[in-house]
């Protein structure tokens, strides 16, 4: 079938990648405009017209797919479906209705559960142990299509969120390619999704970049690794004086072994371990302010870390405040 991409996030790369490579004919990519991005903020196009470009695929640059001399152009291409994934942009069923087998998309979560721009994240921050991806038919509600094939995966005890994104993302590419294959063979199967099972999975913002170790050892694992890498969650490193010696992020981690250690939330305890409200966790990667992410182990032997130091997190800015 011809195929119309539309993409912008790097989680459609390996699904685009692999129709490149398995001779699927996409006629056209269509993405986000370039944006500032980097201390320079230098103009940049997105994962995925990077990619087009590379492998000499033809490239539309839009901020609203929508626009009638767009949708003009596109149906110039005469595309026999879409594949959308991580796009950005919500799309009009004229766009949709212009091909005969209307769109698919790939999804980061077993939906119905976690419908939203950060279903990765938002799985590891309520505690799942479980995700996965859904191919779905795109519909005018966010995430509500009918379910054409899912794929579940456990998640990892110290999986952060951006390492489950890549995994997902590779994960989801053999899975869109059979979706094509059922479509083009009419034999796909669709399910109505349970909305009495819906979840929401809203985006981040920057001013969740804090940890509240006064809570278990599970639900501070949980926090850290959903919001790493970005927003992170920051932190002060305290002498037993309470001397701030550095600022970190904190970027993986995993719940301590059950034992006899305990002490005051966020203290550093014997084997660097780190307690909680309830339980221990142990911090695998820790990003000082300024300086590369390094283990537990090598930030010790530099500031010279010992029992009795505490991590605090910082709080939250106050409501409203920019």
């Amino acid at each position: 079938m011809k195929t119309l991409f539309l993409g912008s996030g790097a989680f459609g790369l390996p699904t685009l990648k692999a129709l490149i490579q398995t001779g699927h004919e996409v006629a056209m990519v269509v993405t986000q405009p370039d944006k500032p991005a980097g201390r320079g903020r230098h103009c940049t196009p997105t994962p995925i017209a990077a990619y087009a470009a590379e492998v000499g695929l033809s490239v539309l640059k839009t901020a609203n797919v929508n626009n009638p001399q767009v949708l003009a152009g596109l149906r110039a291409v005469a595309p026999d479906i879409l594949v959308v994934i991580a796009f950005g942009q919500k799309i009009a069923d004229a766009v949709l209705n212009m091909a005969p087998h209307g769109g698919v998309n790939l999804h980061a979560s077993l939906l119905p559960a976690f419908r939203g721009a950060a279903p990765i994240q938002r799985a590891i921050l309520s505690g799942e142990h479980t995700t996965g991806i859904s191919v779905i038919r795109v519909t005018n509600v966010m995430d509500g299509g009918e379910i054409l094939a899912q794929i579940p995966t456990v998640i990892g005890d110290s999986e952060t969120a951006g390492e489950l994104h890549d995994r997902l993302a590779e994960l989801g590419a053999p899975l869109m390619q059979e979706v094509l294959r059922q479509i083009e063979a009419q034999c796909v199967r669709a399910a109505i999704q349970d909305t009495t099972r819906i979840s929401p999975a809203p985006k981040l913002s920057k001013d969740m970049a804090h940890v509240d170790f006064t809570q278990s050892a599970r639900q501070v694992s949980c926090r850290i690794r959903g919001l790493s890498p970005w927003p992170g969650c920051l932190a002060d490193l305290l002498t037993p004086d309470g001397d701030v010696r550095a600022k970190v992020s904190l970027l993986k981690c995993r719940e301590g072994a059950t034992g006899q250690l305990s002490g005051k939330p966020g203290e550093v305890l014997p084997g660097l371990f780190i307690a909680c409200g309830t339980g221990t966790i142990e911090l695998l990667t820790l990003q000082p302010v300024g300086k590369r992410p390094m283990d537990m182990r090598s930030l010790a032997n530099g500031y010279g870390i010992k029992a009795g130091w505490r991590l605090q997190s910082r709080p939250p800015p106050p409501e409203g405040a920019s």
